[in-house]
Protein backbone atom coordinates (compact mmCIF):
# COMPACT_ATOMS: atom_id res chain seq x y z
CA UNK A 1 0.00 0.00 0.00
CA UNK A 2 1.83 3.23 -1.19
CA UNK A 3 1.74 6.45 1.61
CA UNK A 4 -1.10 8.17 0.16
CA UNK A 5 -3.28 5.13 0.04
CA UNK A 6 -2.90 4.36 3.45
CA UNK A 7 -3.01 7.57 4.61
CA UNK A 8 -6.68 7.86 3.37
CA UNK A 9 -7.07 4.38 4.68
CA UNK A 10 -6.25 5.39 7.96
CA UNK A 11 -8.59 8.62 7.49
CA UNK A 12 -11.60 6.78 6.82
CA UNK A 13 -10.92 4.22 9.21
CA UNK A 14 -9.86 6.55 11.91
CA UNK A 15 -13.42 8.81 11.08
CA UNK A 16 -15.85 5.70 10.88
CA UNK A 17 -14.29 3.94 14.10
CA UNK A 18 -14.84 7.12 16.05
CA UNK A 19 -18.14 8.11 14.17
CA UNK A 20 -20.12 4.39 14.78
CA UNK A 21 -18.62 4.58 18.60
CA UNK A 22 -20.67 7.67 18.99
CA UNK A 23 -23.57 5.90 17.53
CA UNK A 24 -23.29 2.76 19.94
CA UNK A 25 -23.29 5.23 22.68
CA UNK A 26 -25.67 7.25 21.42
CA UNK A 27 -28.07 4.29 20.50
CA UNK A 28 -27.13 3.16 24.35
CA UNK A 29 -28.54 6.45 25.79
CA UNK A 30 -31.67 6.02 23.95
CA UNK A 31 -32.06 2.47 24.49
CA UNK A 32 -31.51 3.11 28.41
CA UNK A 33 -33.97 6.06 28.56
CA UNK A 34 -36.39 4.07 27.21
CA UNK A 35 -36.63 1.54 30.36
CA UNK A 36 -37.37 -1.58 27.94
CA UNK A 37 -34.93 -4.82 28.29
CA UNK A 38 -35.98 -7.48 25.79
CA UNK A 39 -33.10 -9.75 26.90
CA UNK A 40 -34.36 -9.81 30.95
CA UNK A 41 -38.07 -10.18 29.69
CA UNK A 42 -37.20 -13.63 27.49
CA UNK A 43 -35.21 -14.73 30.94
CA UNK A 44 -38.47 -14.02 32.71
CA UNK A 45 -40.95 -14.65 30.47
CA UNK A 46 -42.51 -11.35 31.01
CA UNK A 47 -42.45 -10.58 26.63
CA UNK A 48 -46.00 -9.88 27.01
CA UNK A 49 -44.78 -6.84 29.54
CA UNK A 50 -41.96 -5.85 27.24
CA UNK A 51 -44.61 -5.84 24.17
CA UNK A 52 -46.85 -3.16 26.25
CA UNK A 53 -43.38 -1.05 27.58
CA UNK A 54 -42.34 -1.41 23.89
CA UNK A 55 -45.42 0.07 22.45
CA UNK A 56 -45.02 3.09 24.52
CA UNK A 57 -41.76 4.02 23.96
CA UNK A 58 -42.10 2.95 19.93
CA UNK A 59 -40.10 5.91 18.76
CA UNK A 60 -37.43 5.85 21.19
CA UNK A 61 -36.50 2.15 20.13
CA UNK A 62 -36.86 2.81 16.45
CA UNK A 63 -34.21 5.50 16.74
CA UNK A 64 -32.53 3.41 19.13
CA UNK A 65 -32.39 0.60 17.01
CA UNK A 66 -31.58 2.46 13.58
CA UNK A 67 -28.78 4.50 14.99
CA UNK A 68 -27.24 0.81 16.00
CA UNK A 69 -27.52 -0.44 12.08
CA UNK A 70 -25.81 2.75 11.22
CA UNK A 71 -22.91 1.98 13.66
CA UNK A 72 -22.82 -2.06 12.65
CA UNK A 73 -22.00 -0.31 8.88
CA UNK A 74 -19.55 2.43 10.23
CA UNK A 75 -17.71 0.28 12.61
CA UNK A 76 -17.53 -2.87 9.42
CA UNK A 77 -15.91 -0.10 7.56
CA UNK A 78 -13.66 1.09 9.92
CA UNK A 79 -12.47 -2.66 10.58
CA UNK A 80 -12.10 -3.67 6.57
CA UNK A 81 -9.71 -0.36 6.66
CA UNK A 82 -7.72 -1.36 9.75
CA UNK A 83 -6.87 -4.86 8.77
CA UNK A 84 -6.03 -3.42 5.57
CA UNK A 85 -3.11 -1.33 6.95
CA UNK A 86 -1.54 -4.52 8.42
CA UNK A 87 1.63 -5.70 6.93
CA UNK A 88 3.31 -9.00 7.02
CA UNK A 89 0.10 -10.74 9.12
CA UNK A 90 -2.43 -11.73 6.21
CA UNK A 91 -3.71 -14.36 8.13
CA UNK A 92 -4.54 -12.39 11.33
CA UNK A 93 -5.99 -9.79 8.87
CA UNK A 94 -8.14 -12.27 7.37
CA UNK A 95 -9.15 -14.02 10.75
CA UNK A 96 -10.21 -10.07 11.35
CA UNK A 97 -12.07 -9.45 8.10
CA UNK A 98 -14.42 -12.79 8.97
CA UNK A 99 -15.11 -11.75 11.89
CA UNK A 100 -16.79 -8.67 10.44
CA UNK A 101 -18.10 -10.01 7.30
CA UNK A 102 -19.98 -12.30 9.42
CA UNK A 103 -21.00 -9.77 12.54
CA UNK A 104 -22.02 -6.89 10.52
CA UNK A 105 -24.64 -8.81 8.33
CA UNK A 106 -25.83 -10.53 11.47
CA UNK A 107 -26.65 -7.37 14.03
CA UNK A 108 -28.41 -5.94 11.18
CA UNK A 109 -30.81 -9.02 10.58
CA UNK A 110 -31.01 -8.71 14.68
CA UNK A 111 -32.17 -4.98 14.69
CA UNK A 112 -34.44 -5.84 12.27
CA UNK A 113 -36.09 -8.59 13.96
CA UNK A 114 -36.29 -6.37 17.16
CA UNK A 115 -37.59 -3.99 14.98
CA UNK A 116 -40.40 -6.14 13.94
CA UNK A 117 -41.67 -6.87 17.52
CA UNK A 118 -41.93 -3.14 18.15
CA UNK A 119 -43.27 -1.74 14.82
CA UNK A 120 -45.22 -4.86 13.97
CA UNK A 121 -46.43 -6.83 17.16
CA UNK A 122 -46.48 -4.26 20.54
CA UNK A 123 -48.19 -3.44 21.95
CA UNK A 124 -50.28 -6.61 21.38
CA UNK A 125 -50.51 -9.38 24.02
CA UNK A 126 -52.54 -11.93 22.60
CA UNK A 127 -51.36 -15.38 22.73
CA UNK A 128 -50.14 -15.19 18.94
CA UNK A 129 -48.43 -12.13 19.66
CA UNK A 130 -46.48 -12.97 22.17
CA UNK A 131 -45.76 -16.80 20.42
CA UNK A 132 -44.19 -14.26 17.46
CA UNK A 133 -42.62 -11.74 19.66
CA UNK A 134 -40.93 -14.38 21.61
CA UNK A 135 -39.56 -16.28 18.58
CA UNK A 136 -38.40 -12.69 16.86
CA UNK A 137 -36.46 -11.55 19.98
CA UNK A 138 -34.90 -14.64 21.19
CA UNK A 139 -33.54 -14.41 17.39
CA UNK A 140 -32.79 -10.66 17.64
CA UNK A 141 -31.06 -10.96 20.90
CA UNK A 142 -29.26 -13.94 20.47
CA UNK A 143 -27.94 -12.63 16.97
CA UNK A 144 -26.93 -9.84 18.23
CA UNK A 145 -25.02 -10.96 21.34
CA UNK A 146 -23.02 -13.28 19.07
CA UNK A 147 -22.39 -10.55 16.59
CA UNK A 148 -21.15 -7.94 19.36
CA UNK A 149 -18.76 -10.91 20.42
CA UNK A 150 -17.44 -10.70 16.68
CA UNK A 151 -17.49 -6.64 16.42
CA UNK A 152 -16.33 -5.53 19.59
CA UNK A 153 -15.21 -8.37 21.28
CA UNK A 154 -12.12 -11.10 19.31
CA UNK A 155 -12.68 -8.53 16.18
CA UNK A 156 -10.54 -6.21 17.65
CA UNK A 157 -8.46 -8.84 18.85
CA UNK A 158 -7.68 -10.06 15.42
CA UNK A 159 -7.08 -6.26 14.20
CA UNK A 160 -4.90 -5.47 17.06
CA UNK A 161 -2.79 -8.35 16.79
CA UNK A 162 -2.59 -7.91 12.67
CA UNK A 163 -1.49 -4.15 12.81
CA UNK A 164 1.12 -4.14 15.73
CA UNK A 165 4.11 -2.58 15.00
CA UNK A 166 2.57 -0.85 11.78
CA UNK A 167 -0.60 0.97 13.15
CA UNK A 168 -1.46 -0.74 16.43
CA UNK A 169 0.84 0.39 19.76
CA UNK A 170 1.35 -1.73 22.28
CA UNK A 171 -1.57 -0.87 25.01
CA UNK A 172 -4.27 -0.61 22.24
CA UNK A 173 -3.15 -4.68 21.58
CA UNK A 174 -3.27 -5.39 25.43
CA UNK A 175 -6.24 -3.59 25.70
CA UNK A 176 -7.96 -6.17 22.50
CA UNK A 177 -7.22 -9.06 25.25
CA UNK A 178 -9.82 -7.75 27.45
CA UNK A 179 -11.87 -7.36 24.79
CA UNK A 180 -11.64 -10.59 23.98
CA UNK A 181 -12.28 -11.55 27.78
CA UNK A 182 -15.32 -9.88 27.56
CA UNK A 183 -16.54 -11.64 24.65
CA UNK A 184 -15.85 -14.86 26.44
CA UNK A 185 -17.89 -13.68 29.30
CA UNK A 186 -20.48 -12.71 27.06
CA UNK A 187 -20.77 -16.20 25.58
CA UNK A 188 -20.57 -17.92 29.07
CA UNK A 189 -23.80 -15.76 30.27
CA UNK A 190 -25.53 -16.87 26.75
CA UNK A 191 -24.56 -20.20 27.25
CA UNK A 192 -25.89 -20.36 31.15
CA UNK A 193 -29.17 -19.03 30.31
CA UNK A 194 -28.65 -15.42 29.49
CA UNK A 195 -29.47 -14.28 32.76
CA UNK A 196 -26.07 -13.11 32.77
CA UNK A 197 -26.20 -11.11 29.68
CA UNK A 198 -27.51 -7.62 31.75
CA UNK A 199 -25.02 -7.99 34.09
CA UNK A 200 -21.25 -9.44 33.83
CA UNK A 201 -22.03 -10.32 29.84
CA UNK A 202 -22.65 -6.63 29.34
CA UNK A 203 -19.03 -5.51 30.21
CA UNK A 204 -17.87 -6.26 26.20
CA UNK A 205 -20.24 -2.66 25.68
CA UNK A 206 -18.07 -0.25 27.09
CA UNK A 207 -14.98 -2.38 26.66
CA UNK A 208 -15.37 -3.04 22.94
CA UNK A 209 -17.09 0.39 21.85
CA UNK A 210 -14.24 2.32 23.73
CA UNK A 211 -11.55 0.65 22.08
CA UNK A 212 -13.15 0.88 18.60
CA UNK A 213 -13.15 4.88 19.72
CA UNK A 214 -9.84 4.76 20.85
CA UNK A 215 -8.34 2.59 17.75
CA UNK A 216 -10.15 5.39 15.34
CA UNK A 217 -7.65 8.03 17.85
CA UNK A 218 -5.24 6.75 17.00
CA UNK A 219 -5.52 6.00 13.50
CA UNK A 220 -6.08 9.68 12.24
CA UNK A 221 -3.57 11.50 14.99
CA UNK A 222 -0.56 8.95 13.18
CA UNK A 223 -2.39 9.66 9.44
CA UNK A 224 -0.01 11.89 8.77
CA UNK A 225 3.07 9.91 9.88
CA UNK A 226 1.97 7.18 7.63
CA UNK A 227 4.77 5.48 5.50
Amino acid sequence: MDQAARRTAMRVGGLTAIVGSLCALTGAALWASSGTDIDKSLVSNQIAEYLIAAGEHRVVLVANLSIWIVMAFLMGIAAMAMAGLAEGRRLLSDVARSCYHMGVPLVVAAYVAWLAVVLRVAPETTPAAVATAEALGWFASYADWIATMLVIGIGPTFLALAGRGTWAPGWLVKWSYLTAVAGCLTAVAMLTGGSGLSTYGFVIIPVGVFWMMAAGVVLLRNQDRAA
